[in-house]
Protein backbone atom coordinates (compact mmCIF):
# COMPACT_ATOMS: atom_id res chain seq x y z
CA UNK A 1 0.00 0.00 0.00
CA UNK A 2 1.42 3.39 -0.96
CA UNK A 3 1.43 6.40 1.38
CA UNK A 4 -1.36 7.94 -0.70
CA UNK A 5 -3.44 4.76 -0.40
CA UNK A 6 -2.85 4.67 3.37
CA UNK A 7 -3.83 8.34 3.65
CA UNK A 8 -6.98 7.81 1.58
CA UNK A 9 -8.02 4.80 3.68
CA UNK A 10 -7.41 6.73 6.90
CA UNK A 11 -9.43 9.74 5.71
CA UNK A 12 -12.31 7.47 4.64
CA UNK A 13 -12.35 5.89 8.12
CA UNK A 14 -12.14 9.38 9.68
CA UNK A 15 -15.11 10.55 7.58
CA UNK A 16 -17.12 7.46 8.50
CA UNK A 17 -16.44 7.98 12.19
CA UNK A 18 -17.68 11.58 12.10
CA UNK A 19 -20.64 10.94 9.78
CA UNK A 20 -23.14 9.84 12.43
CA UNK A 21 -21.53 8.78 15.70
CA UNK A 22 -23.93 7.31 18.27
CA UNK A 23 -22.39 9.13 21.22
CA UNK A 24 -18.98 9.47 22.82
CA UNK A 25 -18.24 5.81 23.42
CA UNK A 26 -19.29 4.71 19.92
CA UNK A 27 -17.15 7.53 18.55
CA UNK A 28 -14.13 6.42 20.62
CA UNK A 29 -14.74 2.76 19.72
CA UNK A 30 -14.59 3.70 16.03
CA UNK A 31 -11.49 5.90 16.31
CA UNK A 32 -9.29 3.94 18.74
CA UNK A 33 -8.21 1.37 16.10
CA UNK A 34 -7.10 4.26 13.85
CA UNK A 35 -4.66 5.59 16.46
CA UNK A 36 -1.61 4.05 18.08
CA UNK A 37 -2.04 3.28 21.80
CA UNK A 38 0.39 6.11 22.66
CA UNK A 39 -0.93 8.69 20.18
CA UNK A 40 -0.85 12.38 21.01
CA UNK A 41 -3.93 14.56 20.46
CA UNK A 42 -3.13 18.26 20.49
CA UNK A 43 -5.52 21.19 20.18
CA UNK A 44 -5.99 24.76 21.44
CA UNK A 45 -7.07 25.36 25.04
CA UNK A 46 -5.83 21.90 25.95
CA UNK A 47 -2.82 20.11 27.28
CA UNK A 48 -1.88 17.21 25.00
CA UNK A 49 -4.11 14.17 25.37
CA UNK A 50 -2.31 10.85 25.18
CA UNK A 51 -3.50 7.46 24.06
CA UNK A 52 -6.87 5.85 23.69
CA UNK A 53 -7.88 6.91 27.18
CA UNK A 54 -7.17 10.55 26.34
CA UNK A 55 -9.26 10.20 23.17
CA UNK A 56 -12.21 8.73 25.07
CA UNK A 57 -12.09 10.48 28.47
CA UNK A 58 -10.72 13.92 27.68
CA UNK A 59 -11.92 14.45 24.11
CA UNK A 60 -14.99 12.39 23.18
CA UNK A 61 -16.96 12.26 26.42
CA UNK A 62 -16.77 15.98 27.31
CA UNK A 63 -17.39 17.06 23.69
CA UNK A 64 -20.42 14.81 23.23
CA UNK A 65 -21.79 15.81 26.65
CA UNK A 66 -21.92 19.37 25.29
CA UNK A 67 -23.07 18.52 21.74
CA UNK A 68 -24.70 15.09 21.97
CA UNK A 69 -25.76 14.95 18.31
CA UNK A 70 -22.39 16.14 16.96
CA UNK A 71 -21.52 14.88 13.51
CA UNK A 72 -19.08 15.96 10.86
CA UNK A 73 -18.50 16.14 7.15
CA UNK A 74 -15.08 16.00 5.54
CA UNK A 75 -14.94 18.90 3.11
CA UNK A 76 -11.47 18.25 1.77
CA UNK A 77 -8.13 16.68 2.47
CA UNK A 78 -4.57 16.50 1.23
CA UNK A 79 -1.53 14.46 2.11
CA UNK A 80 2.20 14.69 1.79
CA UNK A 81 4.17 11.69 2.83
CA UNK A 82 2.80 10.46 6.15
CA UNK A 83 1.06 13.74 6.99
CA UNK A 84 -2.63 14.30 6.21
CA UNK A 85 -4.56 17.57 6.42
CA UNK A 86 -8.31 17.12 6.80
CA UNK A 87 -10.87 19.92 6.68
CA UNK A 88 -14.02 18.94 8.58
CA UNK A 89 -17.29 20.77 9.23
CA UNK A 90 -18.90 19.83 12.54
CA UNK A 91 -22.62 20.30 13.18
CA UNK A 92 -24.88 19.69 16.13
CA UNK A 93 -27.07 21.34 18.74
CA UNK A 94 -26.32 22.84 22.10
CA UNK A 95 -29.67 22.80 23.81
CA UNK A 96 -32.05 24.02 21.11
CA UNK A 97 -29.43 26.05 19.29
CA UNK A 98 -27.77 24.78 16.12
CA UNK A 99 -24.01 25.13 15.98
CA UNK A 100 -21.55 24.69 13.14
CA UNK A 101 -17.80 24.99 13.45
CA UNK A 102 -14.82 23.88 11.42
CA UNK A 103 -11.46 22.32 12.04
CA UNK A 104 -8.41 21.44 10.04
CA UNK A 105 -6.67 18.42 11.53
CA UNK A 106 -3.06 17.56 10.79
CA UNK A 107 -2.63 13.82 11.26
CA UNK A 108 0.73 12.07 11.19
CA UNK A 109 0.59 8.40 10.23
CA UNK A 110 3.04 5.64 10.91
CA UNK A 111 2.30 2.26 9.33
CA UNK A 112 -1.25 3.41 8.57
CA UNK A 113 -2.08 4.50 12.15
CA UNK A 114 -2.18 8.01 13.56
CA UNK A 115 0.63 8.77 15.99
CA UNK A 116 -0.32 12.44 16.34
CA UNK A 117 -3.35 14.58 15.62
CA UNK A 118 -3.01 18.35 15.84
CA UNK A 119 -6.37 20.12 15.45
CA UNK A 120 -6.79 23.70 14.33
CA UNK A 121 -10.48 24.29 15.16
CA UNK A 122 -12.35 27.56 15.06
CA UNK A 123 -14.10 27.18 18.42
CA UNK A 124 -15.70 30.63 18.30
CA UNK A 125 -19.15 29.40 17.12
CA UNK A 126 -19.12 26.55 19.66
CA UNK A 127 -18.18 28.76 22.60
CA UNK A 128 -20.55 31.55 21.52
CA UNK A 129 -23.48 29.14 21.27
CA UNK A 130 -22.61 27.53 24.61
CA UNK A 131 -22.34 30.95 26.27
CA UNK A 132 -25.90 31.79 25.11
CA UNK A 133 -27.24 28.48 26.47
CA UNK A 134 -27.14 28.53 30.29
CA UNK A 135 -27.99 24.82 30.59
CA UNK A 136 -24.82 24.09 28.64
CA UNK A 137 -22.54 25.99 31.01
CA UNK A 138 -21.70 23.00 33.24
CA UNK A 139 -20.89 20.86 30.16
CA UNK A 140 -18.83 23.67 28.66
CA UNK A 141 -16.92 24.03 31.90
CA UNK A 142 -16.29 20.25 32.01
CA UNK A 143 -15.14 20.28 28.39
CA UNK A 144 -12.67 23.09 29.02
CA UNK A 145 -11.57 21.61 32.37
CA UNK A 146 -11.01 18.12 30.99
CA UNK A 147 -8.90 19.57 28.21
CA UNK A 148 -6.60 21.19 30.74
CA UNK A 149 -6.08 18.17 33.01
Amino acid sequence: MTQVDAARAWVEAFAEGWRAPAGADAFADHFEPLFTPDCRLIQPLSTPMVGHRGLRERFARPLFALVSDLHGTVEGWASRGEVIYIEVRLDGRIGHRAVTFRSCDRVTLRDGLAVERFAYPDLTPLLWTAARTPRAWPHTWRLLSSARS
